[in-house]
Order: C-alpha cells, then structure tokens, then sequence
C-alpha cells in the first residue's frame, strides 16, 4: 500500500543512489509540509511528487506491485518519472508515455593539481549563459533554483564561458547537471575545464547525459556505470 508520508523519520531513504539522492535534496529543501512537494512510501518503493515530477526510488525490487504503482501514477497525474532501468521499461509498457533513456556517468579519471580558475555564480549570472543552451522558463527555473541554493543543495559554477550546476552533494554523492558553454566559446575545452575544476572539489561524481554526450564525457573521464529512465507526456 502507498501510503503518504508526512515525517523524514518515515522515509528511511538508501544512503546511495541517484533516486535517493533527488529525494533527499527536495526533502532537505522542503520538508515534508507542502502539497506541491509529497512523499509517499510503500513497502517496496519511496516516491516524491515535487508538482507533477515524480522520482521513485526502489528499496525491494521483488516486492514491487506494478498495478498499484501505475493507478497511483494516474491517480496523482503525474507527468514526468525519473526511474531505474529495470522499472522504467516495465512501466513503458503499462503507461502511456514518452520514454527517454539516459546514461549515468561516474567520474574516474585523474584528478589533476592545477586545474583552471573557476568561481561560484550567482543566479543571474548563470542563468545569462544556460539561456543560450537551453529552453529555460526564468520564472519557474529561478523560483525552484533560489530555493535550492538557499538551502545549500544547489550550486552554480562557471569560468569566462562556461556554466554548471551542482544539483545536489548528499551522502558524498554529487550530481552536476546544466552544464553549457556560450555559443562562440564552444568546441574550445571551456566546459571540461570547468568539469574537471569541480570534480576536483567532489567525492564521487555523477551526471546524466543522452548518447550524443557519451563520447564527450568518456574523453574528460567519466564512465557509465547504468541508466536511468525519463519518462514523460
């Protein structure tokens, strides 16, 4: 039985992996007292729904009752999944949604000693460079940002021309993610300067990327060790 969870004490959350660590960052940015922020536990699964965003973490994997996971997803309308492989082409099956497939990427290169000077950005200073990468919504993406970082899950680095975000550094697991680079500074070692800056100041360090990104983050040293499920409507 799904059951929502109104304590952290309730959730017991795994101390590693890229689920749990989502989970726990919205946990230490919101509490567990906000309707637009819930988590909900079973017997085999902890599931956050941050507006209609969902993460499910699995902590049985052969206890799972996909029925009831799916008249739970449509009950709640929720209209993004972030998932594990195993459960995400299972539910691909059951539900009707896009599917985008992601790589997990671990950093096991050679750190280096003198890596290039990088600094902490502020909101608008990142934000100047992601919008010429990305289609960003400045109300909705400053909004749950200045939280984040408010609240030290959320950090943004850059150099000269580049720009990244530390989503989260829980449980000595950190996660980057919006990483881009001004179009006239591309293809010039901007953005893995500034990656590898970062990893110099991680423990273990993971990231998301498509299949047209694998060689790019294999080249600066990164491996793939799964991957992860997206789905969406």
């Amino acid at each position: 039985m799904i059951k929502r969870i109104n304590s952290e004490n309730e959730l017991d959350l795994p101390e590693s992996g890229v689920e749990a660590q989502k989970i726990r960052a919205l946990l230490k940015c919101y509490n567990t007292d906000h309707d637009f922020c819930r988590f909900f536990r079973s017997e085999s699964l902890i599931i956050t729904l941050f507006y209609n965003d969902a993460v499910i973490c699995e902590t049985n994997k052969n206890g799972i009752d996909i029925e009831e996971l799916c008249e739970f997803v449509n009950f709640c309308g929720a209209s993004r999944i972030f998932c594990s492989e195993e459960l995400g082409k299972i539910l691909c099956e059951k539900l009707s949604f896009n599917c985008k497939i992601l790589n997990l990427m671990k950093f096991s290169g050679a750190l280096k000693e003198n890596c290039n000077e990088i600094k902490e950005l502020s909101l608008s200073e990142a934000y100047e460079i992601l919008k010429t990468a990305f289609n960003i919504e400045y109300e909705s993406w400053y909004l749950e940002m200045s939280h984040r970082t408010r609240h030290g899950i959320s950090r943004f680095y850059g150099n000269e021309s580049s720009v990244l975000c530390v989503q989260h550094d829980l449980c000595g697991e950190a996660l980057l993610s919006q990483i881009a680079t001004l179009p006239d500074k591309r293809r010039q070692g901007s953005a893995s300067g500034l990656i590898m800056s970062v990893c110099n100041r991680l423990n273990d360090v993971f990231l998301l990327c498509e299949n047209e990104l694998l060689g790019f983050y294999e080249s600066i040293g990164f491996e793939r060790c799964g991957k992860k499920y997206e789905l969406y409507k």
